[in-house]
């Protein structure tokens, strides 16, 4: 072999095991993929182990009975000795068949309905009166506008400012005589007070208070009441000590038109200041001052019903209380001795016209009217030759057509929508409110009125819920609304339905299982058969390839030999 003929061989050759090797890598993971498809395989095997599905149990007509899968259609077709459910969408309407739907629609009353399943009503000719559905259902509604209406009920009277309150400074008619009178009307107890009758203070000026303001009934700025009596044989702090004279009349008179000084003491609550003296002992003035917006008598009034707690039971009512004491005299000093100026203020207080409230008229006008629908209707009497069916198919016209024997299938509900608006302002959110008219049922299309699957998600999802028709006498024989109700029941609480493994999911997993294993040993069995043939023939490749190699190298050798001889 020539040398060129040798490395054309050699190229061949080194194309030839390039492209085994790479059939040898495809191989390979095709290998790998086949260990994938197996692992998926075991996946979907061990996922259909724990499939669960949705059993309904139902009777045959010997009482036995008979479990089946649960569908929309095993619930609501009419069978003897079953429960009767109905499926309820989100919006509350009955979910019916493609048959129930138009039976109904082509249903101008329930006993063309009735007819439509091969339930014959016979009438008896007779009429029974019941509750009628309408009215209860107009009066549940009546019930709440007329609520609502009480709720809105405004004050029947108002009250409307005519003059606002104002302070008039008048010419002060009193003279000084009153301050005098008062020391005068006050001399016992006074002295007492004073201190230079016994040498001690007492809390006789409780007893100089009632003489001021008189027997009867006397309320505080605060609200408490209380009441001073006359002159008596006992003694207490709301015991007036003296007779009444004139003087003293007319003064507990003049200090319910006088108001307060509202003198301010330098120094406020904490100074004194030295009035006079009497004898021998000095009287000082403190406290807080008067509010020049009191009468003088609502002043003594407070200062007694604050000083009441000071009095011991005798009848000089005890040694003073040092801060009473200066009050006191504060108060005689101060807000007494003002009644001698020539002038006071005189506040007016608002003055309001009490009148009827427009308001209120507007609102009696808008009481709800009466119901005029009648609370009780006379009901045709009728018999079926199959009463079980007839019930049924009564429940089921009821529920998608409401209380009426007479088609009525819409009822009109309120929705409410809220619209967000976000702005430099804030949030503003406005709701807008409608009733909108609609079906009580809609249509549930065959091909998932028959699905297992669909039903079993939708329950688990809510989709649907469930109701049941119960019974309140499910002994008395009839049919009608009169026993009949449609109540919510979860589907788990339902003891036709119950959850068990889906043996028939489980064995089509095993089987599809069981055959996937089958295709993916055979094709690795294949795959094996073909790397040993491609490392048979990669092996002879390579020898091949040495041979001609050591070819090419001896003929490089033999040439450079003879060219340099």
């Amino acid at each position: 072999m020539g040398l060129a003929a040798s490395q054309a061989k050699l190229l061949s050759l080194t194309c030839r095991i390039s492209d085994n090797e790479l059939r040898a890598q495809s191989l390979t993971a095709a290998k790998m993929a086949l260990a994938s498809q197996t692992s998926e395989a075991s996946r979907k095997y061990i996922n259909a182990l724990g499939t669960n599905e949705f059993i309904y149990r139902n009777y045959d007509d010997a009482g036995n009975k008979v479990y089946t899968a649960l569908t929309g259609a095993q619930l609501s077709t009419y069978a003897p000795l079953k429960n009767q459910y109905a499926l309820i969408n989100t919006d509350g309407q009955v979910l019916v068949s493609e048959l129930d739907a138009a039976n109904y629609e082509d249903s101008a009353d329930i006993n063309e309905f009735l007819i439509k399943y091969g339930v014959d009503p016979i009438d008896t000719g007779e009429t029974r009166t019941i509750k009628n559905p309408e009215y209860v259902e107009a009066y549940e509604e009546w019930e709440k506008e007329y609520q609502d209406w009480l709720n809105r009920k405004p004050d029947e009277k108002i009250r409307e400012l005519i003059t606002p309150a104002w302070d008039e400074e008048v010419p002060h008619t009193v003279g000084s005589s009153l301050y005098e009178e008062f020391i005068q009307n006050a001399s016992s107890c006074f002295q007492y007070t004073l201190g230079y009758v016994t040498g001690n203070k007492t809390n006789c000026y409780m007893h100089v208070l009632t003489d001021l303001i008189g027997p009867g009934e006397h309320t505080t700025s605060s609200g408490q009441t209380f009441t001073a009596y006359p002159d008596s044989n006992g003694w207490d702090w709301n015991r007036t000590c003296h007779p009444i004279t004139p003087g003293r009349a007319a003064l507990t008179e003049a200090i319910k038109t006088a108001y307060c000084s509202g003198d301010v003491i330098p120094g406020g609550q904490e100074d004194v200041s030295t009035v006079y003296t009497r004898g021998n002992d000095t009287v000082t003035v403190g406290g807080p001052s008067s509010d020049p917006n009191m009468t003088v008598y609502q002043r003594a009034v407070d200062l007694l019903w604050e000083f009441h707690t000071d009095y011991d039971g005798s009848p000089t009512g005890g040694i003073a209380n040092p801060d009473s004491h200066m009050k006191f005299f504060y108060f005689v000093e101060h807000d007494l001795k003002s009644m001698d100026e020539e002038t006071e203020v005189i506040h007016h207080p608002d003055e309001w016209e009490v009148r009827d409230n427009p308001e209120y008229e507007r609102w009696l006008e808008e009481e709800p009217d009466p119901i005029s629908i009648p609370a009780t209707i006379d009901e045709r009497v009728y018999e079926y030759s199959d009463k079980d069916k007839a019930q049924w198919y009564v429940n089921l016209w009821h529920r998608m057509n409401g209380p009426s024997d007479y088609k009525d299938g819409e009822e009109t509900i309120t929705t409410s929508h809220t619209d967000t608006e976000v702005s430099s302002n804030g949030v503003t959110r406005t709701t807008t409110t409608e009733k909108v008219t609609r079906n009580r049922w809609d249509i549930l299309e065959d091909g998932l009125m028959n699905s297992q699957d669909w039903l079993k998600y939708a329950l688990e999802s809510g989709a649907v819920t469930l109701e049941r028709v119960n019974f309140s006498n499910p002994t008395e024989e009839g049919s009608g609304l009169k026993d009949a109700t449609w109540t919510s029941i979860q589907y788990n609480n339902a003891l036709d339905i119950s959850e068990q493994l889906n043996e028939t999911a489980i064995a089509r997993a095993e089987a599809e299982y069981q055959q996937k294993t089958r295709e993916i040993e055979n094709k690795d069995k294949q795959i094996d058969s073909m790397i040993k043939l491609l490392d048979s023939e990669h092996s002879a490749l390579q020898t091949e390839y040495e041979s001609v190699k050591t070819v090419i190298s001896k003929n490089t050798e033999r040439t450079l030999k003879i060219y340099s001889a």
